[in-house]
């Protein structure tokens, strides 16, 4: 009788064979009709049911837009005409050119005999022409120097100054004169006031 390869392998000792347990034939054959009836029983089961659909997404209705609120109309800021900021802009001109001359003409003239410097007699005739030219534009300039003072003259006293020989309230100094034109206040002036010693200092 012949042995496998394998039992020869196995075996202890080379020159024994060693022989391995018969399985008896009832019980392999038994085994593969199990196998065969339980492949059986799988064919005939009714087959799954297919997967339930995936629920589909609600069709996306277009929404319209909101209508824009309508927004309160904000009245524009009143437009100043061309003329008008014209004049403001040649208003401002005119009174820093009439000031600028003014203090010029105060450094010419000598306080104390109301003419002209000797040095300042060729400078003083071009600055009284543009006295007279500012005249003639209808551009009045006036400190009110030496002039009585009168609450309603258009300037702002910056203080008041108690003076001998003086009888009533008057206008000793001017820091910037008042300057009018056409009857329109450009400018107010700024006056220092001398006040009689034996009446109390306005406030």
């Amino acid at each position: 009788m012949e042995h496998s390869l394998l039992a020869q392998i196995m075996a202890r000792d080379p020159r024994k064979l060693v022989r391995f347990p018969d399985v008896p034939l009832d019980q392999a054959l038994l085994a593969l009709q199990q196998l065969e009836t339980n492949l059986q029983e799988l064919k005939a089961l009714p087959p799954p049911p297919p997967p339930a659909p995936r629920e589909s997404m609600p069709p996306v209705v277009p929404v319209a837009a909101p209508e824009p609120v309508p927004v309160a109309e904000v009245p524009a800021a009143p437009v100043a005409p061309a003329d008008a900021v014209d004049l403001e802009a040649l208003s401002g001109s005119l009174t820093t050119l009439a000031t600028q001359v003014w203090r010029a003409r105060v450094r010419i003239i000598d306080p104390e005999t109301g003419e002209p410097r000797e040095e300042m007699r060729r400078i003083h005739r071009h600055v009284e022409g543009a006295f007279e030219a500012f005249s003639q534009l209808g551009l009045t300039i006036n400190d009110w120097v030496n002039q009585p003072y009168d609450a309603g003259l258009p300037v702002k006293v910056l203080t008041f100054q108690p003076t001998p020989d003086l009888q009533r309230d008057t206008v000793l100094e001017a820091v910037r004169p008042t300057v009018i034109w056409k009857d329109r206040l450009l400018q107010m002036g700024e006056v220092i006031v001398g006040t009689p010693q034996n009446t109390e200092a306005k406030p």
